[in-house]
């Protein structure tokens, strides 16, 4: 015998695409229930009792026996199906035994087999998933052989797991149904439309070709419709219109950033007259990333309104910072005294004014540079042109007018007008340092009548409300109820504005850090203060204001308090280090001692105002008890009776309320309302579809 003949052979090697045969499972469970009814059957034929339980046990073992045997050959069945997708790529997952616990079908279509909706593919864990082509070739393989088309909805590299899933080009959704049955009621029956949906499966886009352009040619008619379709369809949705095309294209609207970082592009040149009148500061981007900005030669004063944690002063400090890198001079007017003190020394910041007395003597200062200007011009001297620009920063305006108040009934003379004459001035300001080339960011807690309402308002024409706002104050900024007050609560910076063409939008404020505030372990922050800071050029120094020399008394004990026109009048110099030591007659304490910043001159204790009340608007945050504040109680009402701007509830179970932004005829069933509206709690958008004649539960905002 050959050596060759006696050499033991080693079996032939098996293909990966050839899986073991498959066999109906469960037939034997069957087998063995069947059996167990015949022993029953027969255990009470022996015993001769309760011989009337044959009947039902055969029935029930028949019923178990046919659904055992339907699922079994309905497994069968399914795993028939997949079958081909399994062989087809079996060979690319690196199993060395072929097996079908590498492809799992986790969700079949309807119908007896249906089809496999997602699909699971485990590969091994040296396969190169990096490779461009070992995904696409995956799905390539499987849909071809599946006679289907799929798609990846995820993939777990960790894993190595790979899902895919029935795209809806072969199983149409309801949700996909619906939209061609609104877009058809709204632009007509011969529209025709693609949809697209995104990764996982959802409406994202429609496009449609009309032919109805002059029936929408009119703008409310077709922000009717884009109401409408944001009502009927799920999402918030906005339109582009090509009317001369005769196309539109719905898209879901995009989500706003948390936050977005304010640059500067460098260091700049001192503005010429023509680059100040086409000056612009960036202050937010809205939902499609365009940048909202403040242009002082068009809207000469910006009014920012937000409460406690609202992202109003970082707002401000933005604005502060795109000022001082275009080399604007700038003052500040702190009304909580410790929001701008990071700011003192920063380039072209003159004054920082946290004490009311300076306060005081900063607006005065402004009016008479002001009126210095217009006497200018008026001689012939001057024009407008000739001016460099100054910015006056005013924070928390209700605090400063409380305490100013307060303060002037200390320094109060005999003959001195009732109220404080600086409270005359912004007034004043407001209506014409536009001319002078002064412009005023004012800051406050709340929409206040007296700046959003009458003359004021179209002076401060360019506003911006952070944080979420009562139905009053909506109505005062936006001459609308529900503009506004559900913003989420949680996103700070996030408010409305004015865009290009004077409208309200949604947007995020550019945000700057509190150089005080920022820690040495913030190093993001320390490098975008870095960065900014760096790329200012020093124009305008840093200024103070020298306090009145004190008065004593004969004994020369008592410090007599300065009278308000000798505050009004104190000295504006240039800010030096030993400016404490150069002012006569003034204790020669270091200002570190009472806790100042460096370049803020002391003021004895006896001249120095301290407030002995508390700051007004100065609140905690609100609490749930303020959640309904500005609107009334809750009275059920007809459905026709709601009006925009009104409180709903949108869910009784979850006590879901929603304020209400639009109220159309539903288009897809008759005698329904369609509400639009935004969740009073996150600020969600959704809609509600309800009978004509049906009743809700509704607030409304009140009124005074």
């Amino acid at each position: 015998m050959s050596l060759t003949a006696s050499r033991p052979r080693a079996p032939k090697a098996q293909p990966l695409s050839v899986l073991p045969p498959r066999r109906i499972a469960g037939l034997g469970s069957v087998a063995v229930l069947l059996a167990l009814a015949v022993v029953a059957h027969g255990v009470l034929l022996l015993i001769d009792e309760h011989t009337e339980w044959i009947v039902p046990i055969w029935i029930c073992a028949g019923v178990l026996a046919a659904a055992m045997v339907s699922s079994a050959v309905r497994t069968f069945m399914r795993g028939s199906r997949i079958e081909p997708g399994i062989q087809a790529v079996m060979p690319m997952l690196g199993a060395r035994v072929p097996s079908r616990d590498l492809v799992k079908v986790r969700r079949w279509t309807r119908g007896w087999v249906g089809n496999p909706q997602r699909v699971l593919i485990r590969y091994a864990a040296d396969i190169d998933d990096d490779e461009e082509r070992f995904v696409p070739r995956v799905v390539e393989s499987f849909s071809r052989r599946m006679g289907l088309s799929y798609k990846v909805r995820r993939h777990n590299v960790r894993r190595c797991l790979l899902e895919l899933e029935l795209t809806t080009s072969e199983k149409k959704t309801k949700t996909h149904e619906r939209a061609e049955k609104v877009v058809a009621a709204l632009l007509g029956e011969s529209a025709s439309t693609k949809i697209t949906l995104d990764s996982f499966g959802q409406l994202q886009r429609i496009d449609v070709k009309h032919n109805v352009g002059p029936r929408i040619s009119q703008g409310a008619r077709r922000s009717q419709i884009e109401r409408t379709l944001s009502q009927m369809l799920p999402g918030r949705w906005r339109a582009r219109w090509d009317l001369e095309a005769d196309t539109v294209m719905f898209e879901i609207r995009p989500e706003l950033p948390d936050m977005v970082r304010h640059e500067v592009d460098g260091p700049q040149e001192k503005q010429t007259h023509a680059v100040y009148k086409a000056f612009k500061i960036p202050i937010g981007v809205d939902e499609d990333g365009r940048t909202q900005c403040w242009q002082p030669s068009v809207s000469p004063h910006f009014l920012i309104a937000g409460g406690t944690g609202s992202g109003k002063t970082s707002l401000e400090h933005t604005i502060l910072t795109h000022l001082a890198n275009a080399r604007w001079r700038i003052w500040v007017l702190d009304g909580k005294r410790i929001e701008f003190a990071g700011f003192r020394d920063w380039p072209n910041v003159e004054l920082v004014a946290s004490r009311i007395e300076d306060q005081v003597r900063m607006l005065h200062a402004a009016h008479e540079l002001m009126e210095e200007r217009y006497s200018l011009i008026e001689e012939g001297k001057a024009t407008v042109a000739d001016f460099e620009p100054l910015a006056v920063i005013i924070d928390e305006y209700a605090t400063f007018k409380a305490r100013v108040i307060r303060w002037y009934k200390t320094v109060k003379q005999k003959g001195d007008p009732t109220q404080p004459p600086v409270l005359d001035l912004l007034p004043d300001l407001a209506r014409l340092a536009r001319s002078a080339k002064i412009h005023l960011v004012l800051g406050l807690q709340r929409p206040d009548v007296e700046f959003v309402g009458g003359e004021m308002r179209d002076n401060f024409g360019a506003r911006y409300s952070l944080g979420r706002l009562s139905p009053q104050g909506a109505n005062m900024m936006w001459d609308s109820f529900a503009v506004g007050v559900a913003i989420p609560r949680n996103k700070q910076g996030r408010g409305v504005t004015l865009n290009a063409e004077s409208l309200p939008v949604e947007a995020q404020a550019f945000y700057t850090p509190d150089p005080q505030k920022v820690g040495a372990d913030d190093t993001e922050d320390l490098a975008h203060l870095a960065r900014i800071r760096e790329a200012t050029i020093v124009t305008y120094t840093r200024k103070a204001i020298r306090p009145p020399e004190p008065v004593y008394d004969d004994e020369g004990e008592e410090l007599a308090m300065p009278s308000y026109t000798e505050w009004v009048s104190a000295p504006i110099v240039d800010w030096t280090p030993s400016l404490t030591d150069e002012l006569p007659d003034l204790p020669a304490t270091p200002a570190s001692r009472h806790g100042l910043p460096s370049n803020v001159v002391p003021i004895p204790a006896k001249i120095r105002f301290e407030p002995s009340e508390p700051d007004v608007d100065d609140a905690e945050p609100a609490t749930e008890a303020d959640l309904f504040e500005g609107y009334g109680p809750a009275l059920e009402e007809p459905i026709g009776q709601i009006r925009i701007g009104d409180l709903i509830v949108v869910d009784e179970d979850l006590e879901m309320w929603g304020v209400v932004e639009s109220i159309e005829e539903d288009i897809v069933e008759d005698d329904y309302l369609c509400i639009d509206y935004r969740h009073f709690e996150t600020g969600e958008p959704g809609g509600v579809s309800l009978p004509d004649s049906a009743a809700v539960t509704v607030r409304r905002p009140t009124r005074d």
